[in-house]
């Protein structure tokens, strides 16, 4: 801990206004952990060789895994570690960033940004409040935001109009929602049901309807709270549109490609299906965004993933200067430009250039992570997703009542972290 500390403290000391991290010239291997899909694997890459322009003797090796939980991340990382092989520059998601510190596995950031001139600008004047929230553990900032997600509901137009329905707007109500929800559940002139919203049962897309109803899976001490009264209430609003047939099965459903096929009157989504709807056909005269629907409170949800500095790096000062150039506005707006990701940064963010005009409202995208609250994603994240969605499958699918299902899935949650 003594030799972590010494090292940082050298990297800060080094990190004042105009500094050079290392002389150009300097020899030595850089280890890269990322993941993502091979376009973002691309825009890393195109990152490590402007970075190569101004340290052509440093070696860049960059390891892009898939993610299928944050766990198996996490394990892959400290098996990297223990081999020999540790990372120095690491990009993980905000679902696997408290795992990440509670294995000690992070720098701290804080009096770096404090130091530099270009990442206290990024961190004061342009990343949203928000999204440094999720990066944050105990006042300690140990990442710099890549890319964000969050959730909006789409709507399409067409079905509005033809049942003479005012679009929903901003402020809108749960009551109003399912008001407007069953209106537009219905079978049309052809014999097609239409659902007036498609309900995902994944963990990310569910999570606005517990933030608005002031509700999370985890309480303020860090302890699971699946079956709080107000997640009770929340799952039971759900459910309710089970019941009553306003949304396809959620278990087996693919929404977002009913959405597009004209299935849907509703979704809720973030940005990375945009383009794939563009694809097919839709444009800004059939659909459009609206805030998430609010109970006792407005809100949604973001997820998304930053830009770390390895606790162990034995190259502290090299590492920052390659941190730096993967949050770069070049790497940044070259990550936003393949239509997934969110830029993590107001200036990208609001420009139709970089998001694109589809729909119309495309940049209340950016308010939405402004009010946006970090996905739940404590130490155990693993066993708190698979917890909620167990006992949200047996909900749906009408084995078990509500309280009993989050009852038996706070069980189980409080089981496996002891």
């Amino acid at each position: 801990m003594k030799k972590r500390m010494l090292m940082a403290a050298a990297a800060i000391a080094a990190l004042t206004v105009g500094m050079t991290a290392a002389a150009s010239d300097e020899t030595a291997t850089l280890r890269v952990l990322n993941w993502g899909s091979t376009e973002e694997e691309t825009v890393a890459n195109d990152a490590i060789a402007r970075f190569n322009e101004e340290y052509p003797n440093v070696t860049v090796e960059q390891t892009c895994v898939p993610v299928d939980s944050w766990s198996d991340f996490i394990q892959k990382w400290i098996t990297m570690l223990t081999s020999g092989e540790a990372p120095d520059v690491i990009n993980f998601g905000l679902e696997g960033a408290q795992m990440a510190v509670s294995n000690d596995l992070l720098m701290s950031l804080n009096e770096i940004v404090e130091s530099d001139e270009v990442l206290n600008n990024l961190v004061e004047n342009e990343y949203a409040e928000s999204l440094l929230d999720g990066f944050t553990v105990d006042d300690t900032l140990y990442g710099l935001p890549s890319g964000t997600q969050t959730m909006v509901i789409y709507y399409n137009k067409n079905f509005f109009d033809e049942k003479g329905i005012d679009y929903p707007s901003e402020g809108w109500t749960w009551d109003d929602f399912m008001e407007i929800a069953s209106e537009l559940t219905y079978v049309d002139d052809e014999g097609n049901q239409i659902y007036g919203f498609g309900l995902s049962s994944s963990y990310f897309q569910l999570t606005p309807w517990w933030v608005t109803n002031s509700a999370s899976l985890v309480d303020e001490d860090g302890n699971p709270s699946l079956n709080s009264e107000a997640m009770v209430e929340s799952v039971e609003f759900l459910y309710n549109m089970v019941t009553e047939g306003i949304t396809p099965d959620p278990i087996s459903s693919d929404v977002y490609t009913m959405f597009s096929s004209g299935q849907l009157a509703m979704v809720g989504a973030g940005r990375w299906c945009l383009n794939t709807w563009q694809d097919a056909g839709l444009t800004s005269d059939d659909f459009d965004s609206v805030q998430w629907p609010m109970n006792t409170e407005a809100g949604t949800v973001y997820g998304g993933s930053a830009w770390g500095v390895s606790s162990t790096t034995e190259n502290s000062e090299l590492a920052i200067a390659l941190l730096k150039e993967m949050v770069s506005n070049e790497t940044l707006t070259a990550t936003a430009a393949y239509g997934q990701q969110i830029p993590p940064t107001e200036t990208l963010a609001t420009d139709t250039e970089i998001m694109g005009t589809v729909p119309d409202n495309i940049l209340g995208l950016w308010e939405a992570i402004t009010i946006g609250s970090p996905i739940d994603a404590p130490s155990y994240f693993g066993d708190l997703e698979q917890g909620i969605l167990r006992g949200l499958e047996n909900v749906f699918s009408g084995e078990m009542s509500v309280q009993d299902a989050l009852d038996q899935a706070q069980g189980e949650v409080e089981s496996a972290i002891g």
